[in-house]
C-alpha cells in the first residue's frame, strides 16, 4: 500500500510540473530561438524577449533576471505595468487574467566585441530578492490573492550557445519527450 500511494504521489508532482509556469528569454518574438549565437555589435542592438509559458492564468509575476554574459543591458520596456528594473527586481501587473504563453518585456543589449565563449555566459528568470516566497520566482494567480511559484530556462549567448544546456540549450518551445514503459517497470522502482 505504502508503494502505492508513493507512485501516486510521483506520478501527481510530475503532472503538475507539466504544467507549472516556465519562464525564459528568446531572440525572437515568435520565441523560437532561446541561444544568441552571434550578437550584433554596438552601435546595433540585441534584443530579447522574457516570456511565460504555459501559463495556467496569472495575473501578475516577480522576478529578476540574472545575466553573466557579457552584453551591456541597455533598455527594456512591457506591454503591461511595471514596477521595478529586470535586472535587479522586476513586478508586473497584466492589467486581467492571461492564460497561455506571452510576452512580458521586451530587452535591449549592446555588444562591444569582447569574446563571449563558453557556457558560463547566460541569462535566466530569477527569483527577485524582494519574492513574497523567498527564493522563487512568483505568479499572482487570476484571483489576485492566490501565490504559485515558477521556473526559469536558460537563454545561453555567445559562439557555443547553440550547444549549451543539452538539447533544451537553444529551443524555446521545446517539450521534453516522454519515454514509454510498462507498468511491470514502474512497479519494479518501488520494489
Amino acid at each position: 500500500m505504502k508503494h502505492i500511494l508513493l507512485l501516486a504521489f510521483g506520478l501527481a508532482v510530475c503532472a503538475g510540473g507539466a504544467q507549472a509556469d516556465e519562464f525564459g528569454l528568446a531572440t525572437d518574438i515568435q520565441l523560437n530561438t532561446c541561444a544568441l549565437v552571434n550578437p550584433v555589435l554596438y552601435p546595433e542592438r540585441n534584443t530579447l524577449y522574457v516570456y511565460q509559458l504555459y501559463n495556467r492564468g496569472s495575473a501578475a509575476a516577480q522576478f529578476k533576471i540574472d545575466d553573466t554574459s557579457g552584453l551591456f543591458f541597455f533598455s527594456w520596456s512591457s506591454p503591461y505595468l511595471a514596477l521595478g528594473t529586470p535586472n535587479t527586481d522586476i513586478s508586473i501587473a497584466y492589467g486581467s487574467c492571461v492564460f497561455d504563453t506571452h510576452v512580458l518585456l521586451t530587452l535591449e543589449y549592446l555588444w562591444f566585441g569582447n569574446p563571449i565563449t563558453g557556457c558560463n555566459n547566460r541569462l535566466v528568470v530569477a527569483p527577485a530578492p524582494t519574492s513574497p516566497i523567498p527564493g522563487e520566482i512568483v505568479i499572482v494567480a487570476c484571483d489576485w490573492t492566490t501565490l504559485r511559484t515558477g521556473w526559469s530556462r536558460t537563454t545561453y549567448v555567445g559562439a557555443d550557445a547553440g550547444s549549451c544546456g543539452g538539447f533544451l540549450g537553444s529551443c524555446c518551445l521545446c517539450v521534453v519527450p516522454v519515454r514509454s514503459a510498462t507498468w511491470g517497470s514502474i512497479k519494479a522502482m518501488f520494489r
